[in-house]
């Protein structure tokens, strides 16, 4: 019959089919490269293994960012003794002891590198190195959250009224302040969702960020942190959001913010900070050189906070690096690097908040007229006159701001 393929023909039209379908598959597959375990030392060979067991305290510190007995304690801490780490599939134990997990996660956290990097130092090959790092960093936040040396926790009143009077010893004009608050815009990958990338991005930046706040005490621990919100939010917007959870607890004391923070409505009376310049030209002349002498003392205090974001920062280089996309591998990096931050405070030390805000620091630096931000501080003789406030309040208008000085 005409127009009817024969078996046979039909037989050959599949088997073209076939090999087209063979060749777009080919023709999509990308070229792909992998580190096979057949480039890679063995894990008893590497060079993690040779720093943990030959190599002194200062390289080990330098690596890792705590000394051998802080990293100790951690391992402790995190993997406790008796604490039995669960197999994987088919029985197969983990390549790296308990030592190695937490020293693979304190090279990721404290680095910039990628995992075939990661992989080089410790033996291991890309696939069990992704897996490692989810399980220690999950146990590591879990593990961090409640310790008492790490934990992230609002200070008592017996506590606040402590750190009062660490400040106060630094600067004798301020009697009520308990921390120090600042914004930390970091980058972080982008996603297929359409609305999530358009909250992420942030016109200042002209990029993908997360906006995070954070509040250091004159220990230098992070006490109250908020982090992993959209980037498109300013840190005014996101005080919005918590700032019922602090003024519930804070009482009569007070947090040092920039400018960039509220001090009206609410949050008068407990945020506080420096004026800015054009709000110092309005004051009365009567009032005007005092008011200036003590915003220069808060913006002196402002310095703790950019201190505590370089210690963050400058010890765990992967903020500086892009941060995953998915919201909750993200949140938890953040959050196991305050609180290993923490950790190494309260352990080790090395936190330049703590050494100015300690008593022993007038003992050591006492210079006077010494002060490397002298050329941010407002200048009483500058508005001295009322001709020029009264020029000022005709260009500007009569309203007043409404901030604490």
């Amino acid at each position: 019959m005409a127009g009817t393929l024969t078996r046979q023909q039909k037989k050959n039209v599949r088997l073209v089919m076939f090999l087209i379908l063979l060749a777009c598959y080919h023709n999509s597959i990308r070229v792909r490269s992998f580190l096979l375990r057949a480039a890679l030392v063995p894990p008893s060979l590497s060079p993690w293994r040779k720093l943990y067991d030959e190599g002194d305290s200062s390289s080990f510190l330098h690596v890792t960012g705590l000394t051998r007995e802080a990293f100790d304690s951690l391992v402790m801490i995190v993997i406790p003794p008796g604490h039995s780490l669960r197999r994987r599939r088919r029985g197969r134990p983990w390549s790296l002891p308990p030592d190695g997990m937490l020293g693979l996660l304190l090279c990721y956290l404290g680095s910039q590198m990628t995992i075939k990097w990661l992989c080089l130092i410790f033996g291991i090959t890309p696939s069990p190195c992704c897996r490692i790092l989810k399980k220690i960093l999950r146990m590591t936040v879990k593990r961090l959250r409640f310790h008492p040396l790490a934990r992230i926790a609002f200070p008592n009143e017996e506590k606040m009224q402590r750190f009062a009077e660490m400040i106060s010893l630094r600067e004798p004009t301020i009697a009520n302040v308990i921390g120090f608050m600042d914004g930390l815009g970091l980058a972080t990958e982008m996603t297929d969702e359409r609305l999530e990338q358009n909250a992420y991005y942030c016109g200042y930046d002209c990029d993908t960020m997360i906006n995070n706040v954070l509040v250091f005490g004159p220990d230098g621990k992070v006490f109250f942190c908020a982090i992993n919100y959209p980037g498109s939010w300013s840190d005014g917007t996101l005080t919005a959001r918590f700032f019922s959870h602090i003024k519930e607890r804070i009482g009569d004391y007070k947090i040092c913010v920039d400018q960039g923070f509220p001090r009206s409505g609410d949050a008068y009376g407990i945020l506080v900070g420096p004026i800015p310049e054009r709000s110092a030209r309005r004051l009365h002349s009567s009032v005007r050189d005092n008011l200036i002498r003590l915003s220069n003392v808060y913006t002196s205090l402002r310095q703790a906070s950019e201190w505590g974001m370089r210690g963050l920062q400058g010890t765990f280089p992967r903020c500086k690096k892009r941060l995953p996309s998915d919201k909750s591998k993200r949140r938890r990096v953040i959050e196991c690097i305050v609180l290993v931050h923490n950790f190494r405070t309260a352990v080790v030390g090395h936190n330049q908040i703590t050494t100015v805000f300690a008593p022993e620091y007038e003992r050591v630096i006492n210079i006077a007229g010494y002060d490397r931000i002298r050329q941010y501080y407002l200048q009483p003789g500058d508005y001295e006159t009322d001709d020029e406030a009264e020029l000022m309040e005709e260009n500007f208008g009569d309203e007043q701001d409404d901030v604490e000085f």
